[in-house]
């Protein structure tokens, strides 16, 4: 009998040699052929159960024959969920179960319209699509800025398909149905015959485009095709125009995607408009300005017009609906004209009062619940909680807090008062002391705290129809409120309080000037007059020329050498000056002293700390002028002084009370670039003689101002100050883009509870078909209040780029109910990236109904992975925290591959993730680190079916089976081409592998159990991932006793102890190794041919020498 050393090594030499000899035998190759015939027409697992060929032929390539009889224990295994580690396979200890479950498809995937993966990835591209269709204009309107001057005749602009197009949209005309020679008649025109063809057949779209170029009767043209004003014009249009529409109300207004460059246009627009409007009418019948309005504050795309009229008009109704703010905003009279008189208190003196008063309120809440409150003395001694009581209930300064007392200690007293409310809100006995353990309950507080609340109500409804500042003071309330807010003393009377409110210097020496500068009264005691200083779009001319001296000084100062050359640039001067308030009386000299001092004390010592000149004015090496950190702090604090110079203007009546102001006059010379030293006289004569500042070469600072030869101003005649036209525009640029991300989370959210599994939030909309998908809101679930919002079928375009008319609802059933994956099919067809990507963002069978997700990777291959990149990783670690932390990060990258995978769309998206890439190759014992992204594109694109392909020939034989688990075709693109009904193509071929290596197993062992064992052990060594794996199985614990000779007495002692044992002869790495299996196999061999008395083999007389000495 031939030894099983020599029959190893006859066999392992060309092992695929040895296994093709094997599956060529005439019965094992009928087996297989009748497996692959008949394994994917089962229909189900009784089916396949029920053919015993088939069954029989399965368990034996698993190594399971002998429980060929079990079928329902099979049964329970084969529909086992591999994802969950609780189930059935999972929890048997014999992993030959798992892999057994693995190979078919009896736990197929739950059928589900969309996963979760797929609806993230879907509402990610709806929302990013709006982005991406702005940018895709911004490049239109560029193409066409760069190209219209170029044209030379009609005929350059109707034959630039690209020219063409963005005109026609331009004025909502559709491109498809505009006839070339009509539009080239349109454009050659003439708009002052009532003859002409764009008056006769053009209608308003026609005309208006027609007024916006320059084309000679004969199609030439003088100069250029349109002026920089039509063309400008023409720009802003498309813009405007091509804003995606993200909610088409039928009921309110629709909701669009308005842009960063949309939105400079409605700034420009509304900043030169405001301007001429003259009554609340004219301002609420421009639906333009009025959308810019309730965007600026956040009042709501369906806030109506009537209703903003109401606001802009009416105090109390805008304090009502919590828009005092928008009151404050325009000086609208009760009639809706416009008011020449300021509001009594502007937006920011309201907020200041209203911050005052939260403060106090906020002092109050804390202070009354503090433990340093012991008695009712306590409360009475602390000013603020007194004074706070009193206004709450109305009670008055003069009211005496030995009165208060007693409402607070003696009920009877208090209800004789008037005040039971008063001692029914606190908790004092009759001696002072609390009752219980604090002065007020929740409740009681919460009394207390609405009482002043209310108070603060009738402020804010009373003080816009203030007239003068007696209309205050005739009102108690509201005397009471500013006096709790602000925290004025008793001692102060209502006649002081009146004198501080209209005079500064009375306010100053009574320590009370912010409480006069929280109102606009003059010193007799009117509201104080608006002077039109500038109009809204002057203030924006001068707040640009301030931004273009930030950008100039940031682009300068950075080459500045040393100080001189600063000083010499009257830019750079100009702005250090204003944005550290040094005077025009600080000479050059004085200033270069400034910068150059090192003594770190001095009024300017923050100037020179911004600078980094020696005190010989020069830079250290290498030294810049200022760091990054510096020129930013200094642009921070110009900001500054732009911001106080909006806030300063507001008390402007005439030109001299401007050159009296040295902080707007310092911000006028950084700003519109004037010498720092020009006197009065010469700033005043620019300010007011338009002659004279053209002379001067300052004819912008004339013409940003409203002064007259005189000196004085103009009345305001606005409905706006440019203070408040800035306020308004600051509040549109922060909030443009909110309605419209609160309107796309709204669509998305929509979305997501209409595709969601709907039976366990009883709404009813449970999509399981393409039929509900294409159903409209209002009859795919019984609610009302997603009518208005973009259906499923419509979502689903516009996150792909599509529209309705591109693709229609029946053309989208066809598309959902085809096969996305195959190359010749019907969506393949219509040769469409956007389709192809639609199409596969979704389940759908060709029946229409939900189906199972189609993945790069199986779900069971995807369990299988996880489960052996768990051993690999902890498989050489001993017990502790080292492996216990490792065990919880291979659970981390197990999580990240099972969401990773299920968004690979294909090859080069599973190569892009390393992470992906290297948690397979460890499964498989192959280290990521032989194998670049080249390398693996290589071997995932080679042809299985070629013997001398790269995966074939080169590869490691592993990767066979890692390649055909993957939905991928040879060029890396998905493929349902390896799915099957029961048993997809890796696994069948797998299993017949499996069958054929089994089939070589047994039968060798019939002649020689010990080449049995060698096979099973070459078999298995790689999957071996812990010492426990060799002791729980029997085959694979007697290669290793035989091979080194272990006594079989070892088998009764403690199972930790034989793994302890079994350790010092097997290095579970060396199991990775080929070569040093083999040679492990090469030793048992020829053991075991020595423990069974067979004629010693070559190996054997190797492993003792050859029998010599």
């Amino acid at each position: 009998m031939i030894t099983a050393s020599l029959a190893y090594t006859i066999l392992s030499r060309d092992m695929t040699s040895s296994l093709n000899k094997v599956a060529s035998q005439t019965t094992v190759k009928k087996d297989a052929q009748y497996y692959a015939d008949h394994i994917n027409k089962v229909t189900d697992v009784d089916d396949f159960l029920g053919d015993y060929k088939l069954y029989s032929y399965a368990m034996k390539a698993y190594g399971l024959e002998d429980m060929t009889y079990a079928k329902a224990f099979m049964k329970k295994v084969l529909e086992s969920d591999l994802t969950d580690p609780n189930s059935y396979a999972n929890k048997l200890s014999d992993t030959r179960y798992r892999e057994f479950a693995a190979a078919f498809n009896f736990n197929a995937p739950e059928k589900d319209v969309q996963t979760d993966a797929q609806e993230d990835d879907l509402i990610g591209l709806y929302k990013q699509s709006f982005a991406d269709a702005e940018k895709a204009a911004s490049a239109e309107s560029t193409y066409y800025g760069n190209n219209i001057d170029s044209v030379q005749s009609v005929d350059d602009l109707v034959n630039n398909t690209r020219l063409r197009t963005y005109v026609l949209k331009t004025f909502n005309i559709d491109p498809t149905y505009a006839s070339k020679d009509f539009l080239r008649q349109v454009l050659t025109s003439d708009l002052s015959d009532p003859t002409s063809v764009v008056n006769t057949q053009g209608g308003d779209k026609y005309k208006a485009l027609a007024a916006q170029f320059s084309f000679n009767a004969d199609g030439t043209v003088t100069g250029t095709a349109q002026t920089a004003a039509q063309k400008a014009s023409v720009i802003e249009s498309y813009t405007l125009n091509s804003q995606s529409v993200i909610i088409d109300n039928s009921v309110g207004s629709d909701v669009y995607y308005v842009g960063k460059t949309a939105a400079e246009y409605n700034k420009a627009y509304y900043t030169a408009k405001i301007g001429t409007i003259t009554n609340v009418d004219d301002l609420v019948a421009d639906k333009r300005l009025t959308s810019y309005i309730t965007t600026a504050y956040s009042m709501g795309a369906d806030f109506t017009a009537a209703a903003l009229r109401t606001v802009l008009t009416d105090p109390g109704y805008a304090q009502l609906m919590g828009f005092t703010n928008v009151y404050n905003a325009f000086n609208f009279k009760a009639d809706g004209s416009t008011s020449n008189t300021a509001r009594v208190q502007s937006i920011a003196q309201a907020n200041n009062l209203q911050s005052a008063a939260s403060n106090t309120g906020n002092y109050y809440t804390l202070t009354s619940q503090s433990s340093s409150i012991t008695n009712v003395d306590d409360l009475l001694a602390d000013n603020v909680l007194a004074r706070y009581i009193k206004d709450a209930y109305g009670l008055g300064t003069s009211f005496s807090n030995a009165d208060l007392k007693n409402i607070l200690t003696d009920s009877a007293y208090a209800a004789a008062q008037g005040h039971a409310d008063i001692n029914a809100d606190f908790n004092f006995q009759a001696d002072g002391s609390i009752n219980g353990s604090v002065i007020q309950t929740e409740a009681q507080r919460k009394s207390t705290t609405d009482k002043s609340a209310a108070n603060a109500a009738h402020f804010n409804g009373m003080i816009g129809n203030v007239t003068d500042v007696d209309d205050i003071m005739s009102d108690a309330v509201a005397v009471s409120y500013i006096r709790n807010s602000m925290q004025i003393a008793d001692s102060v009377s209502d006649a002081t309080l009146r004198t501080i409110l209209v005079d500064p210097a009375a306010a100053s020496a009574q320590g009370y000037s912010d409480v006069h500068d929280l109102f606009n009264f003059k010193t007799d005691g009117s509201v104080a007059t608006l002077y039109a200083s500038q109009s809204a779009s002057q203030s924006a001319s001068t707040t640009s020329k301030a931004n273009d001296a930030a950008v100039y000084y940031q682009a300068t100062i950075a080459g500045i050498s040393d100080v001189d050359q600063l000083l010499a640039d009257q830019k750079l001067n100009n702005f250090v000056r204003n944005a550290f308030g040094i005077p025009s009386t600080v000479s050059d000299v004085d200033l270069r002293n400034i910068l150059t001092d090192q003594s770190g004390t001095g009024t300017y010592a923050d100037v020179a700390a911004a600078f980094n000149f020696k005190a010989d004015g020069t830079l250290e090496d290498g030294m810049q002028a200022q760091t990054a950190a510096q020129i930013s702090n200094t642009k921070i604090s110009a900001t500054a002084r732009t911001n106080d110079y909006s806030a300063r203007m507001g008390a402007i009546a005439n030109v001299d009370d401007l050159i009296a102001d040295d902080g707007i006059t310092n911000f006028l010379k950084s700003t519109y670039n004037l010498p720092f030293d020009i006197s009065n006289a010469d700033l005043k004569s620019i300010l007011t003689d338009a002659t004279a500042a053209a002379a001067a070469g300052h004819a912008d600072l004339n013409a940003d101002f409203n002064f007259a030869a005189d000196g004085s101003l103009p009345v305001v005649s606005s409905v706006q100050t440019a203070d408040q036209a800035q306020t308004t525009n600051d509040n549109y640029a922060a909030r443009y883009d909110d309605e419209r991300d609160e309107a796309i989370d709204e669509v998305a959210a929509n979305y997501k509870s209409l595709m969601a599994d709907t039976s366990r939030l009883q709404n009813f909309s449970d999509i399981k078909s393409v039929n509900d998908f294409l159903r409209t809101n209002s009859a795919v679930d019984f609610s009302k209040s997603n009518d208005n919002l973009p259906d499923l079928f419509h979502v689903a375009l516009q996150a792909f780029g599509l529209t309705d008319q591109d693709v229609s609802r029946s053309m989208m059933r066809k598309i959902l109910t085809s096969d996305a994956y195959d190359p010749n099919g019907y969506v393949a067809s219509l040769k469409d990236e956007r389709i192809t990507n639609l199409a596969r963002a979704f389940n759908f069978g060709p029946d229409g109904k939900a189906a199972s997700p189609f993945q790069a990777l199986p779900d069971a291959t995807m369990a299988k992975y996880a489960t052996d990149y768990r051993s690999h990783i902890t498989m050489l670690m001993k017990d502790g925290p080292v492996k216990d932390k490792a065990a919880k990060d291979a659970t981390a990258e197990v999580d990240y591959f099972a969401k990773g995978m299920a968004k690979v769309k294909s090859l080069d998206d599973f190569l892009d993730d390393s992470r992906l890439t290297d948690l397979v190759l460890k499964a498989n014992n192959l280290d990521p680190k032989d194998y670049d992204k080249a390398t693996l594109k290589k071997i995932f694109t080679s042809d299985p079916d070629d013997k001398k392909s790269y995966l074939n020939a080169t590869a490691d034989a592993r990767f066979k089976d890692i390649v055909a688990a993957f939905n991928f075709d040879k060029d890396g693109n998905l493929t349902r081409a390896k799915i099957g009904t029961i048993q997809n193509k890796a696994a069948e071929e797998h299993t017949q592998e499996l069958y054929v290596q089994q089939t070589m197993e047994a039968q060798e062992g019939e002649s020689n159990d010990g080449v049995r064992l060698a096979l099973y052990f070459s078999r298995k060594a790689s999957s071996i991932t812990s010492i426990y794996g060799i002791l729980g199985d029997k085959a694979l614990y007697q290669v290793i006793t035989t091979a080194y000779s272990l006594p079989s007495q070892i088998s009764g002692m403690d199972v930790a102890k034989q793994a302890d044992l079994i350790n010092r002869f097997v290095k579970l790495e060396d199991l990775q190794d080929p070569k040093k299996v083999d040679k492990l196999l090469r030793r048992f061999t020829a053991m075991y041919d020595v423990q069974n008395a067979t004629q010693q083999s070559p190996a054997l007389m190797i492993l003792t020498n050859g029998g010599t000495q």
